[in-house]
């Protein structure tokens, strides 16, 4: 049996991007990234998806520019001077 799931280009992109360097299918990629349903996780996977926020994820799929590669984004944060973690300690010390 199979279906159908529609999905923005963008997030389509991607998945054939992830599965190509993984050397998989989509399918394939897809089924080796979902968590085994088992009954002793299914409840954390329920609660797990209490706390996405969908709507964030559907924006942010609308708005990726697939043209920035990983690697330009990587070589734009390392010009940011510091440590990430550094500033998230002195916001949190601050409180």
């Amino acid at each position: 049996m199979s279906h159908k799931l529609p999905l923005p280009d963008s997030v389509f992109r991607a998945l054939e991007q992830a599965a190509k360097a993984s050397g998989t299918t989509p399918a394939d990629w897809i089924a080796a990234h979902l968590p085994e349903i088992s009954p002793t996780n299914e409840e954390a996977l329920r609660f797990h998806d209490d706390w996405i926020d969908h709507d964030f994820l559907k924006t942010y799929a609308s708005e990726a520019d697939d043209s920035i590669s990983l690697e330009v984004v990587r070589q734009a944060m390392a010009k940011i001077p510091g440590r990430l973690v550094d500033d998230i300690r002195a916001e949190r010390d601050e409180r």
